[in-house]
């Protein structure tokens, strides 16, 4: 009887691991499917202005706030969801910043993908900034990066995320 409840208790903890991977794995195929590509607007130049107290800054200024891959481990063939989120204030309440952003997927040091917009604008206030990014059927398994930068005279940054392509879609 001991060693039946036992066994019950592992295959129990087993299914319970497996769900919580397969949920996560779940969940970031939802998170992903819910960002639609594209830019929206998360917070006016003021509520970013008082924030940062840009009063007391140099203009502009800048901060990248996050920079994440969804899900984090996809099949090849599948997408993922590039987000960053960076906050902006601007010499004035509508002026921009233009420049180049650069996308690029890296595996193995070398470059997979690279999208480049050379007048990109960044805009005051709090931006979302999505993207999704298809991972080509013929990806190897491994570990890459999404990179992304951007440089103009008055602002520049780069980041750098991890994911893993797992396998083919539907293996």
């Amino acid at each position: 009887m001991g060693d039946s409840k036992a066994l019950i208790a592992c295959a129990l903890a087993a299914a319970l691991a497996l769900g919580c991977q397969a949920g996560r794995a779940l969940t970031g195929h939802a998170q992903r499917m819910l960002r639609s590509p594209g830019e929206k607007l998360a917070a006016l130049p003021e509520r970013v202005a008082e924030q940062y107290d840009c009063e007391r800054s140099p203009r502009p200024f800048f901060k990248l706030e996050r920079n994440e891959v969804v899900p984090e481990r996809v099949a090849a063939g599948a997408a993922i969801n590039h987000r960053f989120v960076y906050a902006l204030c601007a010499a004035r309440p509508t002026d921009v910043v233009r420049g180049a952003l650069e996308t690029r997927i890296v595996h193995e040091g070398g470059t997979v993908v690279r999208d480049r917009d050379p007048a990109y604008a960044l805009k005051p206030g709090r931006w979302i900034v999505d993207a999704t990014v298809e991972i080509p059927e013929a990806a190897r398994a491994g570990v890459y990066a999404i990179e992304v930068s951007f440089q103009s005279r008055a602002v520049r940054f780069r980041e750098e995320r991890t994911f893993a392509v797992v396998g083919a879609k539907g293996r």
